[in-house]
């Protein structure tokens, strides 16, 4: 005798497909941020238990998933497993960190040798793992241009040897919030980011940096360093930092 078979109510496989694609963006956000593998693999689980079943993973998830657990060496990984296991980028910061700190004591040393290193202010911050050098503008640039000056070419050519160094260097440009009138540049921008560009050809044409090592940007009177509006004030907002920070740390 044949069974008859219960249809399910039209709204259930509407409700189902709001899960499954509640699930994807749930997973989607998930991986776009700093993703720790092992929490990957137990939000990953633990959302498809709750919404699918146990059953529900694809092939492809099943064999990333088997890839991780056997990376760190555990055949049945549990909660308390990811709790043992030592976060690698605390690791890590602490190795670039340690690796940093030669380098920014190398540069100081350099630097104090330059009739201008009383202008120039060097800093190593631990907690963003960064070195920044900031030059002012009147030993860097006349006013209004982008060119650099000759002294500070040579500055720049004698001072900074890290081609070899596992390091990225972003160059920045700022102005103060006068407008422009006249020259070559309309805007604070362009003559920011043009001041950035000429620092990392220089650096670049020295053979001081690698071109894949380098980062040009200009920000305008973004991130003054003075809020007044004094001419004192105008000059500390005129300047051009060198940010040092480990090639890990990409951005």
């Amino acid at each position: 005798m044949s069974r008859k078979v219960k249809s399910c109510p039209s709204w259930l496989a509407t409700f189902a497909d709001l899960m499954s694609l509640l699930m994807a963006i749930f997973v989607l956000l998930y991986a776009m941020s700093n993703r720790d593998e092992v929490k990957y693999v137990e939000t990953v689980e633990s959302l498809t238990e709750a919404f699918v079943g146990k059953d529900g993973l694809s092939s492809e998830q099943n064999v990333y998933i088997q890839s991780i657990k056997s990376k760190i060496g555990a055949k049945d990984v549990t909660t308390s497993n990811f709790e043992s296991v030592p976060p690698e980028s605390n690791k890590v910061k602490e190795i670039l960190v340690d690796n940093l700190t030669p380098l920014y004591e190398s540069l100081l040393e350099t630097f104090s040798k330059n009739r201008d290193s009383q202008e120039i202010n060097i800093k190593y911050d631990a907690s963003l793992n960064q070195i920044k050098v900031v030059f002012p503008e009147q030993i860097a640039f006349d006013p209004g241009r982008a060119e650099l000056k000759p002294r500070f070419a040579r500055l720049l050519k004698d001072s900074y040897e890290l081609k070899n160094e596992p390091v990225l260097i972003k160059v920045i440009g700022h102005t103060d919030k006068q407008s422009i009138v006249g020259g070559r540049f309309h805007s604070n921008w362009e003559l920011s980011s043009a001041r950035a560009a000429s620092v990392v050809v220089e650096l670049v044409a020295s053979g001081s940096v690698r071109a894949d090592q380098a980062q040009a940007i200009g920000v305008a009177d973004s991130q003054p360093v003075s809020n007044g509006n004094s001419q004192a004030d105008f000059a500390k907002n005129r300047r051009v930092e060198v940010l040092i920070s480990p090639e890990g740390f990409k951005y």
